[in-house]
């Protein structure tokens, strides 16, 4: 079977690792597990072995052949439920516990659709860059807006790295495993406002946190006024959004 590249087919075929990542996810029989992205089901096999119901979402049609194949018996019996969409436009079904080997290039919006879902862990694979963005602090090269809106929904940290040799074909970037809580590290009370400043801030990421402040009509205190958008917590955003 041919794999493309531009679509984030990267099979990962190391079944250590395929092993781990079931078991940063403390996945068991009484949960329902959302995968995207089954591929040739590598992932699946382990996922099934431990789940009560796996939910797969992929749209390569070619896969899903493969898959059908390959898992009749627990299609049979209703542990495998394969749902043939994309992922980023699919209704999602309801789950306990989201495991996958996503395509790189959707990591934002499934991230994001993720944080608005209500699930107990979440453990994903990242392009290494995605991944240290996500779980930045602040006052780092890799700390932005993804990093602080990400305080408001979750507690993410990065499990282990993943080199090139794990896939196949090879990406051409290091991968992260990335495991999910979805408890939220600071209290934001208007999610509107509060992205709004996130995203404001960070696209003039090289100004004066004054200088945006003005733009916004926004109210800081003085200790504030010199300080850059990649030097501010994330609780100080999420107070600051509440005088907008």
């Amino acid at each position: 079977m041919k794999f493309y590249r531009k679509e984030g087919q990267h099979i990962l075929k190391d079944r250590s690792l395929l092993k781990r990542i079931v078991r940063y996810g403390n996945i068991g029989r009484n949960d329902d597990v959302l995968e995207i992205g089954c591929g040739t089901g590598n992932l699946t096999e382990f996922l099934l072995e431990n789940a009560g119901t796996v939910y797969g979402i992929e749209k390569d049609g070619r896969f899903i052949k493969f898959l059908e194949e390959r898992f009749k018996e627990e299609l049979k019996n209703g542990r495998l439920i394969l749902i043939s969409r994309d992922a980023v436009k699919a209704e999602w079904p309801e789950f306990t516990k989201f495991v996958s080997n996503i395509p790189y290039m959707i990591s934002t919006e499934i991230t994001l659709r993720l944080m608005n879902s209500k699930y107990e862990v979440a453990v994903v694979m990242y392009q290494r860059e995605f991944a240290e963005r996500l779980v930045a602090e602040p006052g780092t090269k890799k700390y932005g807006r993804l990093s602080v809106m990400a305080r408001a929904f979750c507690r993410a940290e990065i499990m282990e790295y993943v080199k090139p040799q794990a896939f196949f074909p090879r990406p051409k970037v290091d991968s992260a495993v990335v495991r999910i809580i979805p408890v939220p590290r600071i209290e934001v009370r208007n999610f509107e406002n509060f992205e709004r400043l996130v995203r404001v801030a960070f696209s003039m990421r090289r100004k004066k946190f004054g200088k945006i402040a003005k733009i916004l009509e926004l109210d800081i205190p003085e200790k504030l006024e010199n300080e850059r958008p990649e030097n501010i917590p994330p609780e100080v955003y999420a107070e600051l959004s509440e005088r907008l």
